[in-house]
């Protein structure tokens, strides 16, 4: 991840407030990461620890607590059941992980009843105060890991028309405990290329583009890219790679595959299904495969472990010592979805409604009218490679927040005699024209 500096000040807010200017460039930086005559500026940090100047903020991290792991486990595999439901027969990656970082970012700035939906929803019921130094800590242990290779990378992009300026607590807390870069953009083309330039780089290429277009009331976009390389522990022996094998599909077909065969060391059971766990180098980071029982599909296995409030994160912490003979294809796979309607079903509503929506502690009105936010879109896109040399996966989730003008706009109307016109001379009781003519020329 770049480590970028930024000396931040109390005057952050005035400054932004005062940001409709497009090129200028609120603070000195090193190095310069956004092209100011592509029509933005860029503000940057630094990972820090402890209160400083930059924020004010003392952003400290946390390690996870059973509880707390629990709780993040449940909602990413709720997410996962429901997308599987949506997408039936169909091979879906998603990355809780990406998906939280943004999340926990937009989760800052909202409030009420939008909060605690969010909070439920995505956190499976962690506050959001809660979940900002979790964030903070995974974001520290992946950066640090020693034989892996993680790229973890948060954004924001905020359109710098003046109308709308962002909270400065808000702020505080995307820079200190996400490591935010906040970008000043006028959300032309020019910044739909460097949204997607700034994924594709984050991701090493592999998610080239993440959004289509900007929506014409979108406000700002708040972006997690996550890239990961590791190399399995212990290579595959050539004796051990088995061409032309065949796999059944969900629909009955079957389809040639390499399947790579391998002793791994530990094993274990959930719901009805049998799982393995092989390490990436390191130790730190690991594979692991679920084969449902005879009969059964993903889904199945994955509503039997949420029906039972299956602790998945400790079922894999307590993963028995026990020799397992396991076999993995190679396979390649993309993924992308909009989860508006996913959440929704998931009871989480009130964040994309226009009239509900408070995210109040996100942004307002530069003039003191309400800011109307809400949720436009959340577009989560994924990538994954396994071979027999490792693993590499991307994922890049956007937060799209949109806005509305609530300032009433001037009715008047306006009648400039800048072209051939007719005019009178009228009597005011009667209204009967005096003197009646036109002019054709001024010359």
């Amino acid at each position: 991840m770049k480590k970028k500096y930024l000396q931040m000040t109390g005057i952050l807010l005035a400054a932004l407030m005062l940001a409709g200017c497009g090129k200028e460039r609120l603070y000195q930086i090193e190095p310069e990461l956004y092209n100011a005559n592509a029509g933005g500026s860029v503000i940057s940090s630094e990972t820090v620890n402890l209160t400083d100047g930059r924020t004010g903020l003392e952003a400290k991290e946390a390690i996870p607590s059973e509880e707390e792991s629990a709780a993040l486990s449940s909602a990413s595999f709720a997410l996962l059941q429901e997308v599987m439901r949506e997408r039936t027969g169909e091979n879906v990656l998603l990355s809780p992980t990406s998906i939280d970082f943004a999340l926990g970012m937009t989760e800052n700035g909202a409030a009420g009843k939008t909060l605690e939906e969010m909070e439920n929803t995505v956190n499976g019921g962690l506050s959001v105060s809660s979940v900002n130094p979790l964030m903070k800590h995974l974001s520290n242990r992946f950066t640090s890991a020693s034989e892996v290779k993680w790229n973890i990378a948060n954004s924001i992009w905020f359109k710098n028309d003046g109308l709308v300026s962002m909270k400065e607590n808000f702020l505080n807390q995307a820079v200190s405990y996400y490591d935010a870069d906040v970008f000043l953009a006028p959300f032309d083309n020019q910044t739909l290329n460097d949204i997607n330039g700034w994924v594709n780089d984050e991701t090493h290429g592999m998610i080239p583009n993440v959004l289509d277009q900007i929506h014409e009331n979108a406000r700002m976009y708040l972006i997690n890219a996550i890239a990961f390389e590791g190399e399995w522990a212990e290579e595959y022996e050539e004796d051990k790679i088995y061409e032309n094998r065949q796999f059944q599909n969900s629909d009955g077909s079957t389809s040639n595959i390499t399947m790579m065969g391998s002793t791994e060391g530990r094993y274990f059971t959930i719901a009805n299904g049998e799982g393995f766990i092989k390490p990436y180098k390191g130790g730190e980071y690991s594979f692991v495969g679920i084969l449902p029982e005879e009969g059964e599909s993903p889904e199945d296995l994955i509503e039997i472990i949420q029906e039972g409030n299956i602790d998945f994160a400790k079922t894999v912490r307590e993963a028995e010592y026990s020799e397992v003979k396991a076999q993995i294809p190679e396979f390649s796979n993309d993924f992308d979805i909009e989860l508006n309607d996913t959440y929704k079903q998931m009871g989480m509503e009130i964040p994309f409604s226009e009239s509900e929506a408070d995210f109040s502690e996100m942004m307002e009105s530069t003039d003191g009218s309400p800011a109307k936010i809400w949720i436009g879109r959340i577009i989560h896109k994924t990538h994954i490679d396994v071979d027999r040399k490792g693993t590499k996966a991307a994922a890049a989730t956007v937060v799209e927040m949109r806005y509305k003008n609530e300032i009433e706009i001037d009715q008047s109307r306006y009648i400039v005699l800048d072209r051939p016109f007719v005019y009178a001379i009228v009597e005011n009781e009667t209204g009967l024209p005096v003197f009646l003519g036109c002019i054709n020329s001024m010359q």
